[in-house]
């Protein structure tokens, strides 16, 4: 990937195929800000929230088919089943939220009758959005335990956190792995080698993830929650933390730092100041919104390996990179991530918000609860 590069990334073991989808990042207007021990840790002095964008997609193969992956939060949160609804009013500290995905995608022209499906990678509010207002047509693919946790939705089963309507004369699908993608299991969605649903656990029951073909050679990396900040899976064993900020990332660095920006302002804060291991771990806690973190930690390590590859971008659901650098749904694909120098520009982007020398975290996004675009608290839960 750059001069850092110190080891081989892992073979991944991808089949070849000349067969690509063509993928459109969808800002789903949710901004999140949460408290960092939520998500990750061991905690950074001065870094006490995390900034989350939240990212869909759109995915469309080569004979037409359309697919999204993830709907963002519903923008009426508060209409949500009462457990989700109670939890973003009285426990997310920063929330707010525009259009549901479902607008986004017919503002842009695409007919929601034309969907042939959505890849949920898991149940949280800010992925699962307003599930009923798709048409029935479209099939929900999951991850496994999906339906044993979740359905029939409530209130036949009180602690679902879907309606009933959200799954009724809809065909809900848990993906049926059958091949391994690295260490992930996977399952060739359109059985061309364009679309491979992966099985990434930990972060919550029926976590999925999607690996993407661009083109022949290159892939695109829909983590969702896998983790929530790439200081998880940055520095690494495989792409050490360079001298200064490497001239691709230099636009995206913020105005308070120099050029060239030495990285060692920023190692100060690393917890155990090693170059080649990231800044996080999910977060263990008591608060933690993972599952099973030790499953999840592992996970993370297998994204590590693909990260590590010069023809993966990785692309989480809260990632504030892509805002930077991608042209986002309507405005074009990102398919040519790799002539555009994306990953590159991308990479250390994740720095601007950890503590450097003198220089505080970013502020946060988003400075409370909204709801109807009005602020109806602050931060402090």
């Amino acid at each position: 990937m750059s001069d850092s590069q110190t080891k081989q990334a892992p073979d991944l073991g991808i089949p070849a195929s000349k067969s690509c989808c063509k993928v459109e990042i969808i800002d789903t207007t949710t901004i999140l800000t949460v408290p960092d021990n939520f998500l990750v840790e061991p905690h950074i002095e001065g870094k006490d929230y995390l900034n989350l964008p939240d990212y869909a997609f759109l995915l469309t193969s080569e004979k037409g088919e359309k697919v999204v992956f993830d709907l963002g939060t519903r923008h009426d949160w508060w209409n949500s089943v009462p457990s989700i609804a109670e939890m973003c009013e009285k426990h997310v500290p920063g929330l707010r939220v525009d259009k549901d995905v479902t607008q986004v995608l017919e503002d842009g022209g695409v007919k929601l009758a034309d969907l042939k499906s959505l890849i949920l990678s898991h149940w949280h509010f800010d992925h699962n959005g307003n599930l009923s207002s798709l048409p029935t047509s479209v099939d929900l693919i999951t991850g496994p335990g999906f339906k044993d946790a979740f359905l029939p939705g409530y209130p036949a089963k009180q602690e679902s956190v879907f309606w009933e309507e959200d799954f009724r004369e809809r065909n809900v699908i848990e993906a049926p792995f059958d091949m391994k993608i690295g260490k992930f299991d996977a399952w060739d969605y359109f059985s061309d080698g364009s679309l491979y649903v992966l099985n990434v656990p930990g972060h919550a029951t029926a976590h999925v993830s999607a690996l993407v073909r661009t083109t022949p050679d290159t892939f695109v990396f829909l983590g969702g929650d896998v983790c929530h900040f790439t200081g998880d899976i940055r520095p690494s064993e495989y792409i050490n933390m360079p001298e200064n900020i490497p001239k691709e990332g230099e636009a995206l660095l913020d105005k308070r730092f120099s050029r060239p920006c030495p990285c060692s302002i920023f190692m100060a804060s690393h917890p155990s100041h090693s170059d080649s291991e990231p800044f996080y771990r999910c977060a263990s806690g008591s608060s933690s919104f993972y599952v099973d973190p030790p499953t999840a930690q592992n996970s993370i390590r297998t994204l590590i390996g693909f990260d590590a590859n010069p023809n993966v971008c990785t692309l989480i659901a809260h990632d504030p990179a892509p805002l930077k650098v991608m042209p986002f749904f309507p405005n074009g694909t990102i398919n040519d991530w790799k002539e555009k120098d994306f990953k590159r520009q991308m990479h250390w982007d994740f720095l601007n918000e950890i503590p450097a020398k003198g220089v505080p975290g970013k502020d946060p996004l988003v400075d409370g609860l909204y709801r109807k675009g009005k602020k109806v608290r602050g931060l402090e839960v």
